[in-house]
This record gives C-alpha cells, sequence and structure tokens, in this order.
C-alpha cells in the first residue's frame, strides 16, 4: 500500500474563549495566526488557525503539520479526564532549546503536570496544563 499522508496538518481544540486561548498561546509558545473565519455559532467566537512562525525553510512553516485550530466550543459539559483515558490525550510541542522553553514556561506561571521526564525515543519532556485545561507537553528529541 502505497502512503498518501505526507504530514498531520492540525488538531483542533474547542475552547470556551477563542481569542484568549489564541492569546495564552502566543505568550506561551509564540504561536502566530495562520487563519481566521468571520464569528460563527456557537457564541460567535472566532475559530483560528495558529502555529509557529514561518521559518524561511518553506516545507517546515506551519504547514507542515504544526497547526493548531482553535474553534469555539458547544454548550456541552467538559468531562473531566485523565491522561490515559480512551481518545486524544494531549498535544506534544517541539522545542529547539528544552531548557529554555522550560525556564520560559515557569517564568509566566504554567501549571506543570509532573516533573520532566524521558520521552519515548529518547530527549526530554514535560507536561502542562494550557488556560482551559487542555494537556500539553514540550519534548526535545535526540534522533
Amino acid at each position: 500500500m502505497s502512503s498518501f499522508t505526507c504530514g498531520l496538518d492540525h488538531v483542533a481544540i474547542a475552547a470556551d474563549n477563542t481569542e484568549q486561548m489564541v492569546v495564552w498561546y502566543n505568550r506561551m509558545l509564540g504561536l502566530v495566526v495562520v487563519a481566521r473565519t468571520n464569528p460563527t455559532d456557537p457564541a460567535q467566537q472566532v475559530t483560528y488557525l495558529i502555529g509557529p512562525p514561518a521559518s524561511g525553510d518553506a516545507s517546515r512553516g506551519v504547514h507542515a503539520g504544526m497547526m493548531m485550530e482553535i474553534m469555539p466550543r458547544n454548550d456541552h459539559v467538559r468531562r473531566p479526564r485523565d491522561s490515559h483515558d480512551a481518545g486524544i490525550s494531549h498535544v506534544a510541542w517541539l522545542v529547539t532549546d528544552f531548557d529554555e522553553a522550560y525556564a520560559h514556561l515557569s517564568a509566566q506561571g504554567v501549571g506543570f503536570v509532573g516533573s520532566v521526564v524521558q520521552a519515548v525515543g529518547g530527549g526530554r519532556l514535560i507536561s502542562f496544563v494550557d488556560c482551559e485545561g487542555n494537556l500539553m507537553q514540550i519534548v526535545e528529541r535526540k534522533f
């Protein structure tokens, strides 16, 4: 079977406040708005695509599988979940300098979950929650 997949386009988070979440991800991880819609239901909020700023290497820019869609949530109540419950557990952001990223997030008062651990395949990672309680990670890779 030939592979027709060339990368991950985006993951999506349904947010209480899409604008607030975009501001939070810009402050914490430096993510920028790639695209946006006009306000839509529910709650007449804007949907955003955000990602790292494009680099000089267009093949590694935001369209290379590093985007996140921030969309307005519906009226259903969010169910509490643990990291190993069925379904998507977390989003992991690859960082160029783990120690610098960790220090920045610490200085911003991010809510870390646990401590720095070894990443599968090598490197380090740490988990944290975003401004609405979604589980994220920063990770360095050694391969």
